[in-house]
């Protein structure tokens, strides 16, 4: 559980009873969450748990049937998914969702230009010289490159974001050549350009090295500890259990299970189906925390397991639950 001054916060995100139906299947069944401001929240499971059905509840992209959606103290169940950004919510995409043709800094100055009004720029452009300065041969296609002119601050910022993810010095480098890993990186930038209050994450390191997993764990940190809520998706059983400070464990669109790394560890269906009992041949890496083809493989055990337990909802005391609640 949450210590009871954490409980006590406001959160930056609550899900309460979520439910989803797509014709006759139950994509997700009374689903309920917090993520807390200066936190990094985990949600793991199997491929087909729901776990994008939920974020495309949290962001807009889908409807619930029923249950309802909080940022802060805003009800956004049925808001638009352009709305709920500019009450900042930023997230990026399990399929890569960048456009080819541009640069990796103008898909960032796609995002600034969302957070920023038009008759803002405007105002902006007032405020700055028009003085032009010779183009440079490689300035084709980066935008407005006046000095001191409003495109050069969409530039100077978008470069300052992508230098944050550790892209320095490749904002003019087309999207479409770039490698998954560096993707990711340059669609993370362009979700922090709206300044963020709660970051959704699906998948980030998937295609990343070891290297660039570790560089993305140090971000997130020091974006949590900046007092962003981040909600982290991901199969990295390594990274999640490194830096988040609570995880929710989703499989057939209910909360089986819900606590720190630590309980979750030693939750006895999570780690009997999800992070402990692996097929012969399986190996646990630091800690206990299986490795990337160890919970590929026991995914088979955890749905062997869900599909016998009988079970119904959360565990009580989890974060978004009253005890002795029940659905």
């Amino acid at each position: 559980m949450l210590p009871a001054e954490e409980a006590a916060a406001t959160a930056a995100l609550t899900v309460s009873e979520v439910g989803v139906h797509f014709g006759g299947v139950a994509a997700l069944t009374d689903v309920s969450l917090r993520v807390l401001p200066g936190t990094v929240t985990g949600l793991i499971g199997p491929n087909g748990a729901g776990k994008t059905t939920l974020f495309n509840v949290i962001s807009g992209l889908q409807s619930p049937d029923r249950g309802s959606v909080h940022l802060f103290d805003n009800d956004v169940t049925t808001m638009k998914p352009h709305r709920r950004a500019r009450l900042g919510l930023a997230r990026t995409f399990q399929r890569l969702e960048l456009f080819g043709s541009l640069t990796a800094g103008e898909n960032v100055q796609v995002g600034l230009e969302s957070a920023v009004k038009w008759w803002e720029w405007r105002r902006l452009g007032r405020s700055f010289p028009r003085k032009r300065r010779a183009a440079l041969p490689d300035d084709a296609g980066v935008g407005d490159r006046e000095s001191g002119g409003p495109g050069s601050v969409a530039v100077a910022t978008s470069d300052r974001l992508l230098e944050g993810v550790g892209l320095a010095g490749l904002g003019r480098q087309q999207a479409s050549a770039m490698s998954t890993g560096l993707a990711r990186m340059v669609e993370l930038a362009r979700a922090l350009a709206i300044a963020p209050k709660l970051l959704l994450l699906d998948e980030p390191g998937s295609g990343l090295d070891e290297a660039e997993s570790q560089a993305l764990a140090d971000l997130l940190v020091r974006l949590a500890a900046g007092g962003m809520a981040v909600l982290l998706v991901e199969h990295d059983m390594e990274l999640v259990m490194g830096i988040c400070d609570y995880i929710y464990v989703l499989d057939f669109g209910d909360i089986i299970a819900a606590g720190t790394p630590e309980e979750i560890r030693s939750d006895p269906m999570v780690q009997a189906a999800y992070l402990g009992v692996m097929p012969e041949g399986g190996t646990l890496v630091g800690h206990g925390v299986p490795g990337r083809e160890a919970v590929r493989a026991g995914e088979a055990e955890l749905q062997r397991i869900a599909a016998a337990s009988g079970r119904d909802g959360p565990p009580g005391g989890a974060p978004g639950f009253e005890p002795g609640g029940g659905r």
